[in-house]
């Protein structure tokens, strides 16, 4: 490693550790969120009235505070690292995502979509090797 990368090797680590996080919390928030909006139903043919009970749901609860969880720890991750380097991990999240809809969920995950949450990860690999993740050095 060079003294350049070893100087952001903690900056990185913490980023990466940050970002799991949030995507994981994404992640789960979205899958409670598709769980508790089927059991609401569907609020194209029922009109506002079922917005409401919306709020009644604790999947729907519970999935809105995973994802404000995820604001949080991207916004905190946003605040040392560079927007290039932060929002293109946060991909991550089709990956958990995919794997809660198919193993909590129970729905088929065709091929094709499994190939393109593959191109993800390699494209999110390619992007974490990346020893400058800050073009400013935090002060």
């Amino acid at each position: 490693m060079t003294d350049e990368a070893d100087k952001g090797y903690p900056w990185r680590v913490k980023t990466l550790v940050v970002v799991l996080l949030a995507t994981l919390c994404a992640a789960s928030g979205e899958a409670l969120l598709s769980v508790g909006m089927k059991q609401v139903g569907d609020l194209s043919t029922h009109g506002a009235g079922r917005m409401l009970t919306m709020s009644g749901n604790p999947k729907v609860v519970v999935g809105v505070i995973l994802m404000c969880g995820f604001f949080g720890l991207y916004s905190a991750a946003l605040s040392w690292a560079d927007l290039s380097f932060v929002q293109p991990l946060t991909a991550m999240t089709f990956v958990f995502g995919a794997l809660l809809a198919r193993f909590w969920i129970g729905e088929h995950v065709s091929g094709w979509r499994w190939a393109g949450i593959a191109l993800i990860v390699a494209g999110v690999v390619v992007l974490s090797r990346d020893p400058s993740q800050l073009t400013v050095t935090p002060p």
